[in-house]
């Protein structure tokens, strides 16, 4: 689980994790696919793994994702984007990637580089790019 606020529209937020622009923007992936619910998205990381996952949420404040191929125990895993607003106004976003099996091997993994890419996420939302 990971927790991080984004001084941005909640729109741009949702774009970002619903549309292949904004896969693109902070994922440091391939991607191709779709984010309404039923589509896949396919993120093709460079010298790294290929992951596909279906939009099974995306509305204004959630957008979940199932893990159907991935490396490890990835696939059957569900990674869940809760969109909230903090008191002053800027984005609260909460993470969750569940259904491993175990906290082993891949888990841990996962959980440091999705913690990464959360605040890859933030400053894409934040300042069009990756780096301010």
């Amino acid at each position: 689980m990971h927790a991080v606020n984004i001084q941005a529209d909640p729109v741009k937020v949702r774009d970002a994790l619903t549309t292949l622009q904004g896969l693109k923007g902070w994922t440091g992936a391939d991607v191709s696919g779709g984010g309404k619910v039923g589509d896949q998205w396919s993120l093709k990381y460079p010298d790294g793994p290929t992951f596909v996952w279906e939009v099974t949420t995306h509305d204004a404040n959630k957008v979940v994702w199932k893990c159907v191929k991935g490396p490890g125990d990835a696939a059957g895993t569900a990674v869940n984007f809760d969109i909230g607003q903090t008191p002053d106004g800027r984005v609260h976003l909460k993470f969750a990637h569940s259904g491993w099996p175990h906290q082993e091997g891949n888990f841990a993994k996962c959980n440091a580089l999705w913690g990464m890419m959360l605040h890859q996420l933030r400053a894409f939302a934040e300042h069009g790019k990756i780096a301010p």
